[in-house]
């Protein structure tokens, strides 16, 4: 029973966070499930992988509705997404749990810099259609991404929101629209794969993806009265402290 409630309460947390600072869950949930519960990251990956497909076709709904999602690119691009996801549920099963936890801090350094770092402001941007020029470029981008995701359990929004927005031109609220989308499709490939395997530990599952339901619809309104320096300071010191304590027993058995 406690253990239930530990697996409710690390997909509440990711839910939460997931939400109230714009994220998938997938980069939050991975952290959480192997730092706070301490599941071994190997049975972290399916799970978070597969609460993420509810959560993408979920949010991806709301996107539809508004007509903020790019399905010429959502079907070119989803295709080798997919490939790459399939890619890396496959490698997981060889590639050891020392450097899963290695690629995953990695992404997460990434993502707490590059946020603290900020961007050129919206109203200066000028949004020219470049996917023409860049869509094979876009391409390797979203298999690479597939398989990465795949294999350190995250959507890869922290990777292809970018790619969309600053590489093909998209506005910020599409490139996150037609991402989300995209990430359904994505996870739904590489959960599969998981299941198959044997890989999704079912006596888990039910309390994370309860959890991140729940704290990413009150993440996400609280995340819309949140001041733009908070959140980037509260991603940051979160996003350091998940890294360390990810790193830390990988780097002293690697030394």
């Amino acid at each position: 029973m406690f253990e239930q409630l530990l697996y409710i309460l690390c997909g509440l947390s990711a839910g939460l966070l997931g939400g109230y600072l714009g994220l998938g869950g997938g980069i939050i949930m991975v952290p959480f499930l192997t730092v706070v519960a301490g599941v071994d990251i190997k049975i972290a990956v399916p799970i978070s992988i597969t609460a993420i497909v509810v959560n993408s076709f979920s949010a991806s709904n709301e996107y539809l509705k508004k007509g903020m999602v790019d399905l010429e690119l959502v079907i070119i691009l989803s295709v080798f997404m997919v490939l790459g996801n399939i890619t890396g549920s496959f490698l997981s099963s060889y590639i050891p749990s020392t450097y899963v936890s290695l690629i995953l801090t990695v992404i997460l350094l990434y993502a707490a810099f590059s946020l603290l770092k900020g961007r050129k402001p919206v109203e200066r941007m000028t949004f020219k259609d470049n996917r023409t020029r860049y869509l094979l470029v876009c391409t390797v981008l979203s298999y690479l991404t597939g398989a990465v995701g795949a294999l350190v359990g995250i959507g890869g929004c922290v990777i292809i929101i970018p790619v969309l927005y600053l590489i093909i031109g998209l506005p910020l609220s599409t490139a996150r629209g037609t991402c989300s989308l995209m990430l359904g499709f994505s996870a739904a490939a590489a959960s599969t794969v998981y299941f198959l395997n044997g890989q999704i530990d079912v006596s888990i599952l039910p309390g994370v993806v309860l959890g991140i339901i729940l704290g990413a619809k009150f993440g996400g309104y609280l995340g819309t009265m949140a001041k733009p320096l908070v959140v980037k300071i509260l991603f940051f010191i979160i996003m350091l402290y998940l890294a360390y304590r990810l790193s830390y027993q990988p780097i002293q058995e690697l030394l």
